[in-house]
């Protein structure tokens, strides 16, 4: 039986994931071939990605054709109804292919998976080292994804407290933060757990400053005061406990939560 044969456009982050997504997709053994704009407008392919030029026998994966904010390997994930946790890498895909470096603090796309690739090309590796290299990464990513659905409904069975417009999300359990902020987009988080209570201020916001809550945590725990945690920065305030010594956290996670709703929402709309 014939290889299937794939070309791609000159190895970028949205090439080398079109490939790896469409292997996992089809299942076949597959030829792939990272060719010139100008080369593959003569040639011919069984599949086609991320490249308008050249003639496609199955199917084109190519994000050109659209205005939409895409990239081809996100075609691929909706071709063949693939799940959320490939859902999920094609985002951080299209975010960098998408010019999500805009979000950033200075110019150029400084995306972690963009400039692992690019380093293995200025080191001189070839393309068929991107793709094992690639595969290896992209393989890890999907294992933490289809954990992180997992959890997710565990996380929303968690929650103790939560206000109206989600300033504060409180949940009792050590779950994974990147996860929560992904799906439950709280501006505060408060963790309580086993191993103490935390607040985590979500990055998308600069004030205000954690450290100004400790005159209200003095209020609530002026025994223990001088062993919460206040980061520097202002974004996390914690409590650690030590299960094997049955220490406890010495406030009310409920109490504490509308507190910290409290200054939160006093700090964020002063009288």
């Amino acid at each position: 039986m014939a290889k299937v044969l794939a070309i791609a456009s000159p190895a970028d982050l949205d090439a080398v994931a079109s490939i790896y997504l469409l292997k996992r997709a089809i299942k076949d053994d597959v030829e792939v071939k990272y060719l010139d704009h100008s080369v593959i407008d003569t040639s011919e392919a069984d599949y086609i990605l991320d490249s308008p030029h050249g003639r496609a026998r199955i199917m084109r994966f190519d994000h050109h054709d659209t205005k939409d904010w895409t990239c081809s390997a996100m075609k691929v994930v909706e071709h063949f109804g693939m799940g959320e946790p490939e859902r999920r890498l094609a985002e951080a895909v299209c975010w960098q292919d998408n010019a999500g470096w805009r979000s950033l603090g200075r110019d150029g796309m400084d995306n972690l998976l963009d400039t692992a690739l690019k380093s293995l090309m200025v080191a001189g590796h070839k393309p068929d080292e991107f793709d094992r290299v690639f595969k290896t990464i992209f393989d890890a990513m999907l294992t933490k994804f289809e954990e992180d659905g997992r959890v997710v409904k565990q996380i929303g069975d968690s929650i103790i407290f939560r206000s109206e417009n989600n300033e504060v999300l409180t949940i009792r359990g050590d779950f994974p933060k990147d996860v929560v902020f992904q799906e439950f987009s709280p501006q505060f988080l408060v963790k309580v757990s086993k191993w103490g209570i935390s607040v985590t201020r979500t990055a998308k916001l600069q004030s205000p400053d954690l450290n100004d809550f400790k005159e209200h945590i003095g209020k609530l725990d002026k025994k223990h005061l001088d062993k919460w945690f206040f980061h520097p920065q202002g974004f996390y305030l914690g409590y650690a406990t030590d299960p094997d010594k049955n220490e406890r956290v010495p406030v009310d996670p409920i109490t504490f939560s509308r507190d910290l709703f409290s200054f939160v929402n006093g700090k964020q709309n002063p009288a």
